[in-house]
């Protein structure tokens, strides 16, 4: 939705036509105000009369009456007073006060400014914490409501979808030197298009953006009335469910003039893409944010892994750690000569291990004082990239197919993948997806955004992110994180936006990224974070084991998984009961050797998943949310 002071005029002087008695509001052909009146009615805000007859429509006059309460409390001056194209709402307005309210009201750090200047927001005393908070006030909650409720109609014309064909894919500042302010205007009335936060810096396409300027690419268009609306897209619907017979042969030509259907009336690549536009506007949009992260060093692990079985060596853990540090060795002399030259090479971490590596003679030392061979499997294993199997009478590591593509893919430019970094693409493909300009940077930084948009480096992660498999995984930092999570992201506000950061500041980002990877949290767009309905079921979970090391790991979680499959569940208790000739059953189906399962019982006990014959509640607890990340995910079905 796009209002700025001028819609507003246009709304005041309809609704003065209608107070004097006239039914409409009729424009000249020559009217510079006639794009204004065209971005309300497919809106909903006015109802064209043809052919140049504008009238109020319900939506236009509860605009109307929303602003006229506002500047009667005194938050707003009179329409005619506001200033010339000032933005009043816009896509950053919008996802502002989405993500207020995923905060229960409360506004973050980022857009305070923008919404208490539209008057959306009221001072609260938090007598808790006693300190004052900045919450959306009513007319800021009525002003999200009502764009929730009023949906755009998509409709383009000719000169407009030529402009879209032409435009650059997004991520930039501008979409193309000829497309027009009314063009843009339109565009983003249509949530086609969308302006990253605070400052509006970049523009990205919505999910139904991207789906109209590839239908248009692939060939949709023509220079002739409408190239792409909603009844044509239902005429499409209809060929592709019950074939070309049901269409008249006028909508047949039609359609295969605009190229949404070949000579053999069939669906052409247009048509496709197309009829996900109409899917688009058919379906709700996730509200949740999938993403993705990895650590160079955990790429460094995921390859050495690879050369090792295609040397058929061993791949048990000491094998693992004695080529692992000789390969860090030789990546960080490697650095010494060019510290600085990015911002992934400057990090507090790459820093010290730089130094330290002159400091330190033994390498195994040096590699066990920056980095934890134990830690750096789990979370390989918490993304499914890599699964333990049983080499003779030792635990080794093979790679799944998805680590397999990530070594490929990271072969010859091994770098960090940060969650922000993926959001800043992922996030289009949810209800107001606007990124925040820290996460466009971030994804730059990481070569997912190049000047043509997002790289294929980019669109390889935006897909690992929706559709790789996720297991629970937590190390101790991450847990106390994750029970104390605080309300914002701290001064910096991004991960990796101030070169000086401590080396505690990134260990604490890093915890962060992997948090909201794993959909335990969500970074907001304006600073806040808040836990999932995952996150908050983990943090009860994990309560008696915040002692431990790895509080939770994929193993552990197969070890209970298979205590629940064979025990006896007693519902009022919430516990699961085993027989002493269940334990071998539970063995056999968790997959490991008998040591690694009786050393990994004893650790769930440890974490108080388990009792001395019984998995307790913390550990169906924490099956629990296995299953809701499954769900979220759609992955179940995936699981071996």
């Amino acid at each position: 939705m796009l209002l700025a002071s001028a819609h507003l005029i246009a709304l005041q002087e309809l609704a003065a036509e209608e107070a004097a008695g006239h039914a409409t509001h009729s424009l000249a052909e020559d009217d510079s105000q006639e794009h204004i009146y065209r971005e309300l009615e497919l809106q909903g805000l006015a109802l064209l009369q043809p052919p140049r007859a504008y009238q109020l429509s319900y939506a236009g006059r509860e605009a109307l009456d929303l602003m006229r309460a506002m500047h009667a409390e005194n938050l707003l001056p009179t329409i005619d007073r506001l200033e010339h194209n000032w933005r009043f709402l816009g896509s950053d307005i919008l996802a502002a006060l989405h993500a207020a309210t995923l905060k229960k009201g409360q506004v973050g750090p980022v857009t305070v400014d923008m919404l208490r200047a539209r008057g959306f927001t009221k001072q609260v005393q938090d007598t808790l914490e006693k300190r004052q908070l900045t919450c959306l006030n009513r007319y800021g909650e009525a002003w999200r409501d009502f764009a929730e409720h009023h949906r755009p109609r998509l409709e383009i014309y000719g000169d407009l979808a030529n402009a879209i064909r032409h435009m650059h894919p997004g991520y930039a500042q501008k979409p193309a030197a000829q497309m027009t302010a009314e063009q843009l205007a339109l565009m983003e009335a249509m949530n086609l298009l969308a302006w990253s936060i605070p400052e509006g810096d970049n523009y990205v396409l919505t999910a139904l953006g991207q789906a109209v300027y590839d239908a248009l690419r692939k060939e949709g268009y023509s220079p002739l009335d409408v190239a792409l609306d909603e009844p044509l897209l239902q005429v499409l619907a209809e060929l592709a469910d019950k074939g070309s017979s049901v269409l008249t042969p006028e909508q047949i030509a039609s359609l295969q003039l605009l190229g949404y259907v070949d000579a053999d009336e069939k669906l052409s690549a247009a048509g496709y893409a197309a009829l996900k536009a109409y899917s688009l506007l058919q379906k709700e949009v996730p509200e949740k944010t999938r993403t993705f992260a990895i650590t160079e060093p955990e790429v460094e692990l995921l390859t050495t892994i690879d050369h090792l079985v295609q040397e058929h060596k061993p791949t048990n853990k000491e094998a693992l750690h004695r080529v692992l540090v000789n390969r860090m060795v030789k990546r960080y002399r490697a650095l010494e000569g060019r510290r600085g030259r990015t911002l992934r090479e400057r990090t507090p971490l790459k820093r010290q291990a730089v130094a330290l590596l002159e400091q330190v003679k033994e390498h195994d030392e040096w590699f066990n004082t920056n980095w934890d061979l134990e830690e750096l499997l789990v979370g390989l294993e918490a993304f499914d990239l890599l699964r333990a199997e049983m080499e003779g009478r030792n635990m080794g590591y093979r790679l799944t197919f998805t680590g397999q593509k990530i070594v490929e893919e990271q072969e010859g430019n091994t770098r960090d993948i940060s969650a922000t970094a993926v959001k800043a693409l992922t996030i289009a493909e949810t209800h107001l997806g606007v990124p925040a300009q820290w996460w466009i940077e971030q994804a730059r930084e990481e070569e997912l955004i190049g000047t043509g948009g997002i790289t294929a480096s980019g669109r390889f992660y935006a897909n690992l992110a929706n559709h790789c498999i996720r297991r629970l995984a937590l190390t101790r930092e991450e847990a106390e994180l994750l029970e104390q999570l605080p309300d914002t992201e701290g001064e910096s506000c991004g991960f990796g936006s101030n070169s000086r950061e401590g080396l505690d500041e990134e260990k604490r980002n890093w915890a962060l990224e992997k948090l909201e990877a794993r959909g335990f949290i969500d970074r907001l767009v304006d600073c806040q974070m808040i836990r999932t309905e995952a996150g908050q079921l983990l943090t009860r979970a994990v309560s008696g084991a915040m002692h431990l090391g790895h509080p939770i790991t994929p193993t552990l979680v197969r070890v209970l998984a298979a205590i629940r499959q064979v025990g006896t569940l007693y519902v009022k208790e919430r516990k699961v009961r085993m027989q002493p000739h269940q334990w071998e059953e539970a063995e056999r189906l968790s997959g490991l050797g008998e040591s690694e399962f009786r050393e990994m019982l004893h650790v769930a006990r440890m974490g108080q998943y388990v009792g001395e014959a019984t998995l307790t509640e913390a550990g169906l607890d924490l099956l629990a949310v296995q299953e809701l990340i499954d769900k979220e995910y759609s992955v179940a079905a995936k699981r071996p």
